[in-house]
């Protein structure tokens, strides 16, 4: 495992304890959280997924299943040429 050395300011080191507090993790734990989700979100976006998408992945309860909805005949569809 390799070692991450970060130098930030103040600020922004008491909201990432804040956070990480308000989560009841130790901050080590939450910042490797937040790193890996950043990197799983990276990587989505470079393979064609879109911003935000890891924000929505599970939202919807398992009771809210989705159904398909009722097909209709399938039409009848032309034979393309070939050449």
């Amino acid at each position: 495992m390799k070692t991450l050395t970060l130098k930030i300011d103040s600020a922004l080191a008491s909201a990432m304890e804040r956070s990480a507090k308000r989560e009841r993790k130790d901050l080590r734990r939450w910042a490797m959280e937040r790193l890996k989700l950043a990197a799983m979100e990276d990587t989505t976006n470079a393979n064609g997924y879109p911003d935000g998408w890891l924000k929505l992945f599970g939202s919807v309860p398992d009771e809210d299943r989705f159904e398909a909805p009722k097909r209709g005949a399938a039409r009848r569809v032309n034979r393309l040429e070939t050449d």
